[in-house]
């Protein structure tokens, strides 16, 4: 079974291709989100590049439906590294790298391309966590520009060199990826969800029963104490009917809860009427415990 996360990939890969002007803004929205290089490349020339191999995977099959898609083989273009690992690199000649990163306005197409190159969910144990992290600040204030006309609250920090914005909220994470196309993975965070809050509900349940159980035979325990203690000094025949009865159930039952203990009783009374009984036999001992 895949993660959630892994959901995302392959349905953010697979999306279909709707027409040249979305694929022109997703296309640019995954250069600009690129990691910029180091000029590297020979002189007027660009060379962004990513260690993600799906998102160039991704962009090489838009590219062919771009408005530039006749101006540059971007596969031809494609600079690997001989160990296989690391960041492929992409050579732009850099005025047409300038037009397609800078490419206007944008969008959730965009917005969409932009998600993969620098985009990331986490699903620690608890709670949602999803980042788009660059070191271009004005690619940042773009995004925020257009999560604000979405009407998506988001956080920007700047860390370690790098801007991030930052979404933590789950309704807020959903309705991102909705609103980017991500309908499929949107609906399996929103079902794990619903699993977390059930464990979650089942986990806190679980841990009360244990609680009252534990405190339940506490009590009982002490209270079976003070009943011996009543036997053995044979003051159990001089109290009243209710409290000898009382006495004589719990050492009957001396694992009962006081709602049992009221049953066990003739007539049957209730959990609090057991419980005040207690506290004058308590009293009546010179204890201070052992009837809650």
């Amino acid at each position: 079974m895949y993660s959630p996360v892994e959901e995302l990939w392959d349905e953010w890969s697979s999306l279909p291709i709707a027409s040249e002007e979305a694929a022109s803004a997703e296309a640019a929205g995954i250069v600009a989100g690129l990691h910029p290089g180091r000029g590297s490349c020979a002189k007027n020339f660009r060379d962004p590049g990513s260690s993600r191999l799906w998102v160039l995977h991704r962009l090489l099959k838009l590219w062919k439906s771009t408005r530039w898609a006749g101006r540059l083989n971007l596969a031809g273009g494609m600079l690997v590294p001989k160990s296989m690992k690391g960041r492929v690199r992409l050579v732009f000649p850099e005025e047409l790298y300038e037009e397609v990163a800078h490419f206007a306005p944008p969008g959730l197409n965009w917005l969409r391309g932009v998600w993969g190159s620098c985009g990331s969910l986490y699903i620690p144990r608890s709670g949602y966590y999803l980042v788009m992290r660059s070191t271009e600040e004005n690619l940042v204030a773009r995004v925020g520009k257009v999560l604000q006309k979405a009407r998506i609250p988001r956080t920007e920090r700047r860390l370690r060199g790098a801007y991030e914005i930052l979404l933590r909220d789950q309704e807020e994470i959903v309705t991102f990826l909705n609103n980017i196309g991500l309908a499929g993975v949107s609906l399996s965070i929103e079902n794990k969800a619903v699993l977390r809050s059930m464990r979650d509900r089942a986990n806190r349940m679980r841990n009360c029963d244990t609680a009252n159980i534990r405190k339940s035979l506490r009590t009982a325990e002490k209270q079976t104490e003070l009943a011996l203690k009543l036997q053995r000094e044979n003051l159990v025949e001089t109290l009243p009917a209710s409290l000898k009865s009382l006495v004589e159930a719990r050492l009957e039952y001396p694992e009962a809860s006081l709602s049992e203990l009221g049953d066990a009783l003739s007539p049957s009374v209730t959990k609090s009427t057991i419980k005040y009984r207690w506290k004058r036999l308590c009293e009546f001992m010179g204890e201070t415990d052992g009837f809650a």
